[in-house]
C-alpha cells in the first residue's frame, strides 16, 4: 500500500488513536480512527462512488478515480474521513455531514463532499497542528 513518508514514520513510532477521552477541538474531534493502518485500509475512491448522485446531481463527475491517490488518514462515525495524497501527502476531506470551520470546497466537487484545508495543506501539518492542541505549552 503507497502511504506518504510522513505516515510510514508515524507508524514506526506509533500504531495511530483508536480512543481518547476530553480531546481538545481539532481535526481528529470526534473520530473513530486516526492514523491508524486499519484507517489506511479504507480506500476513499469507494467511498466517493457510493456518493455518486451527489456529482450527479449538480451536474459534475465523480472523481472516483483522482481519490485512489489518496490514503485514509482519519475515519469519523458518520463518513467523514480524511485522506492523504499518496505521493505529496496533501489533505482532501470528505465529509458530507460537517460543521467543520476552516476547510474550503475543493473546485468540481459539490456542497458537502470534498473539501481542502485551509491552514493544513498536508499530511505533516494537520498532525503537528492537532498534536499541539494537546500539549498547547510544547512549542
Amino acid at each position: 500500500m503507497g502511504v506518504p513518508e510522513v505516515l510510514r514514520r508515524f507508524w514506526s513510532v506509533c500504531g495511530g488513536v483508536v480512543e481518547w477521552f476530553a480531546e481538545p477541538k481539532t481535526w481528529w474531534y470526534c473520530h473513530t480512527e486516526v492514523l491508524t493502518v486499519s484507517a489506511a485500509r479504507h480506500g476513499l475512491a469507494s467511498v466517493v462512488a457510493e456518493y455518486e448522485w451527489m456529482w450527479r446531481d449538480a451536474g459534475l463527475v465523480v472523481p472516483v478515480e483522482a481519490m485512489r491517490s489518496y490514503v485514509t488518514v482519519a475515519i469519523e462515525a458518520n463518513g467523514i474521513m480524511t485522506a492523504a495524497h499518496r505521493d505529496t501527502g496533501d489533505l482532501v476531506l470528505f465529509a458530507p455531514d460537517h460543521s467543520f470551520d476552516g476547510v474550503t470546497p475543493l473546485r468540481g466537487s459539490p456542497p458537502l463532499s470534498l473539501y481542502g484545508f485551509d491552514e493544513v495543506p498536508d499530511v505533516a501539518a494537520w498532525v503537528e497542528v492537532c498534536a499541539r492542541a494537546w500539549r498547547p505549552e510544547v512549542v
